[in-house]
């Protein structure tokens, strides 16, 4: 692999000061919500207020592999065979907890094993579960049921916080149990290359007993966080900004992977639209969007984790699309050369490709095999139109194609519909606040209906990471979460996930993937558009110091080691 490696901080004459303010814009999705809501996207700023069993360390130089590796954080160590701490089947894990590691409670109470197993209950809520669920629902033994289990039950009961908290706490996870305050055993139904990778997300976070009295991912919630890293929110207003002040219960001496720079983080959130509320004063650093909304940015020379950005997805539960024939005019349509222009131009430098293929370079399981190439990847509107003759196609109401207010997400749109509309298809594209278009893509038969919606998929992780695209993308399960937000199901695509996830050696479970993928996009369940490399957010000198990058948090940077300028 080869990865230009991110500039080392300058050396200072002086000591820099800590202290300060930092202001950082971020997307209204991305605020310090309940952990066992967060998608993986919101992961550096739940970093600031929470830990789990492992996570990621920053890099001064990516090319590090250390970087892009799972270090212990709550847990001693990473569980192995040479520890003791994984079993000879590979499907029983034991963590140690990290002695010293505190909640900002009153009495400033240890974080323990029963606040992991907590945790990974409370990912299961059905209120609003965790994006990251089907993940861990297809990996640990009897999740699956016990979230299927409470969704049935809360279909005949109130969805309050007393009555989802009395179901938590009267059933279990078959294979998550801890056996006292220091020891937690996790069992998994069937060994998984990238466990240890899974329990990095915000899901896995240990949760404390007064998370217990707020509905999962509320205001409230939000509002009353018990937090146990850096940082603990102060105050906030709902979808437009969070404050944030250093936790006095946190112990940097028992934390190698944080540090707490700023005495303060003021979180500005927008909604997309342009509009974004919080304290005075401007953002110091910039959090990208979903859709190509990329800061300014110097992209990674290499070929590590690069990203589906952007993608059609086609909501298929449309009887507009039961025809395959339908569905192949749609990837012939879009001219895919007119958005990398559109990339090229409004982020200069940033490498992109033209897609073929739905998992991107640098990610397992990527392939090259295009099953709808056209001249020049421009589209081929003649042929389309042919295929929507035969397939009989008649005149309907335009098609909806949802996007994102935020980032490149109008003009992707109106690039795509105009190759949809050449080649026959009317489409009309309809802009959404952030927040919206991700409940339209949660819920799609909530939000009036849509045909068509521009997305991105930013790998949750770097290492054996097939099925943050493959599983999350295509899978068919009753579980919630993941990205299947057009309702594909195949199963022939399923069978070629399920023997992915058996695969006990890495380039098995990689053919499995490209398998899957490839059989999917020839389904046309969505259609690549770009393949982009990943960036990372340069060093902005005059405003801050210390920016380093998170490899596997998709190049973020890690905001408890920023240092923001300080008067005096």
């Amino acid at each position: 692999m080869t990865v230009a490696p991110y500039r080392p901080e300058p050396a200072h004459a002086v000591p820099p000061r800590r202290g300060g303010t930092l202001r950082v814009a971020a997307p209204t999705d991305a605020a310090p919500l309940d952990p066992s809501c967060a998608p993986a996207s919101a992961a550096p700023f739940v970093r600031l207020h929470t830990r789990q069993l492992v996570t990621w360390q920053t890099a001064r130089d990516v090319r590090d592999w250390q970087a892009v590796t799972p270090v212990p954080d709550l847990a001693l160590d990473v569980p192995s065979t040479w520890n003791a701490g994984l079993g000879a089947s590979h499907r029983s894990y034991v963590f140690h907890m990290r002695p010293g590691v505190r909640w900002d409670t009153p009495d400033r109470r240890p974080v323990t094993a029963y606040d992991v197993v907590r945790g990974f209950k409370r990912m299961c809520n059905p209120v609003r579960p965790s994006p990251s669920l089907a993940y861990f629902a297809t990996t640990v033994r009897g999740m699956a049921g016990f979230a299927t289990a409470w969704a049935a039950a809360t279909t005949r009961r109130a969805a309050d916080a007393a009555t989802l908290a009395a179901y938590q706490n009267a059933h279990e996870i078959p294979g998550v149990f801890a056996l006292d305050d220091e020891t937690l055993v996790i069992e998994l139904a069937r060994p998984a290359l990238d466990f240890v990778q899974m329990l990095a997300l915000p899901a896995a976070s240990a949760v404390p007993v007064e998370h217990d009295a707020f509905v999962p991912g509320s205001p409230e919630a939000t509002a009353h966080l018990r937090v146990n890293g850096p940082y603990r929110v102060r105050r906030h207003r709902p979808g437009e900004w969070v404050e944030l002040v250093r936790n006095p219960a946190w112990e940097p001496a028992v934390d190698p992977y944080r540090r707490a720079e700023a005495d303060r983080v003021e979180l500005r959130l927008s909604d997309g639209t342009g509009r974004a509320g919080g304290p005075a004063g401007p953002a110091e650093v910039s959090a990208a969007p979903a859709v190509g909304g990329l800061p300014a940015a110097e992209p990674v020379d290499g070929g590590l984790g690069w990203v589906l950005d952007p993608y059609l997805v086609l909501n298929l539960r449309d009887p507009v699309w039961a025809d395959l024939r339908v569905r192949q005019a749609a990837a012939l349509a879009v001219d895919r050369t007119a958005v990398a222009d559109l990339y090229r131009r409004h982020r200069p430098g940033v490498p992109v490709r033209v897609a073929g293929s739905l998992i991107p370079p640098g990610n397992a399981g990527y392939g090259t095999a295009d099953p709808y190439p056209t001249p020049e990847g421009a589209g081929d509107p003649a042929r389309a139109r042919d295929l929507l003759a035969s397939a009989g196609h008649a005149d309907n109401p335009p098609l909806v194609l949802i996007h994102p207010h935020s980032g490149l997400g109008p003009e992707v749109a109106h690039a795509c519909a105009a190759g949809l509309i050449r080649a026959g298809l009317p489409t009309r594209a309809v802009g959404l606040a952030d927040a919206a278009y991700a409940e339209a893509l949660r819920r799609p038969g909530t939000t009036g209906g849509w045909q068509l919606a521009v997305a991105a998929r930013v790998p949750d992780w770097l290492e054996h990471n097939g099925r943050v695209f493959a599983q999350a993308m295509l899978q068919a399960t009753p579980v919630p979460g993941g990205a299947n937000h057009g309702g594909y199901a195949s199963p022939e695509v399923d069978a070629l996930i399920e023997r992915a996830l058996d695969a006990a050696e890495p380039w098995r479970a990689d053919a499995a993937w490209q398998a899957a993928a490839e059989r999917a996009v020839a389904d046309v369940a969505v259609v690549p558009i770009l393949h982009r490399a990943p960036v990372v957010t340069p060093r902005q000198p005059d405003r801050v110091d210390g920016l380093r990058p998170l490899p596997a948090q998709g190049y973020a940077v890690d905001l408890t080691a920023v240092r923001p300028e300080v008067d005096g």
